[in-house]
């Protein structure tokens, strides 16, 4: 299967520092922009996550990079040979204790990050999610957001929350993570984002995009332009059809 991974953190146009880190193929990234193409192995692992820190200052960036740093780790030691729901308990337990490790270090200053996108793992992908962090897929000319944001806007379809009321995330009390197996097909595109791109920019416009090829730094640009007003990491994995 050949991938192509185009990916870039920028700081925006209005906070100070970046509390992002994008977690790509085992690289951590922030502040930074990366594209590779590759033929994935069988049963190879890869990894396109996003993580968004939160509680200003520092402490959110500590939060994204403990995170992205211990999920790499996490994925670089799961045995093979797992079925789907052995691997979903996995992820449920990593997720229990990389929350238990966040709120340590945070020790009383209310740090935390989300976390979602996409892995392999022998030959089935995963699709995590923890806060209101977006993994969309593009297919046959339709952008699905697959993951769910676990945002009170949502949970109470009411628009006039704000949308970075949040009641998930790693770091806050009783943390859970969604977990969706899916496939990756030839012409799939998966999009991986922080809420610095899709609070600037709607899921048409970011499908209209897609579907004419943009690349990543085109959608961070768009984001910018805007008003960039938080940090804006995306992340797009593309199963490239073989001729």
């Amino acid at each position: 299967m050949t991938i192509r991974i185009d990916a870039v953190s920028d700081v925006g146009c209005v906070r100070l520092n970046n509390e992002d880190m994008a977690l790509v193929y085992g690289e951590q990234l922030r502040d930074d922009k990366m594209a590779m193409a590759f033929e994935l192995p069988e049963n190879g692992r890869m990894t396109a996550i996003v993580s968004d820190g939160m509680g200003g200052y520092d402490r959110g960036e500590v939060a994204s990079e403990m995170a992205t740093g211990l999920f790499d780790a996490f994925l670089d030691a799961l045995p093979e040979g797992l079925q789907v729901d052995e691997v979903v308990m996995e992820l449920k337990r990593w997720c229990r204790e990389t929350n238990g490790k966040i709120m340590d270090a945070a020790d009383g200053t209310g740090m935390g990050c989300t976390f979602t996108g996409l892995f392999t793992y022998g030959e089935q992908a995963f699709i995590v999610n923890i806060g209101d962090s977006r993994t969309y897929r593009l297919r046959h000319d339709f952008l699905k957001q697959m993951t769910t944001d676990h945002s009170e806007r949502e949970r109470r379809q009411d628009d006039s929350i704000p949308s970075n009321l949040i009641y998930n995330a790693l770091g806050a009390k009783d943390t859970f993570i969604d977990v969706t197996p899916t496939r990756m097909v030839e012409g799939d595109k998966f999009l991986v984002c922080s809420d610095g791109l899709s609070d600037m920019i709607d899921n048409d416009t970011i499908e209209r995009m897609m579907m004419d090829g943009c690349n990543v730094q085109a959608l961070v640009d768009a984001a910018k332009e805007a008003g960039g007003l938080d940090n804006v990491t995306v992340v797009m994995v593309e199963v490239i059809q073989n001729s």
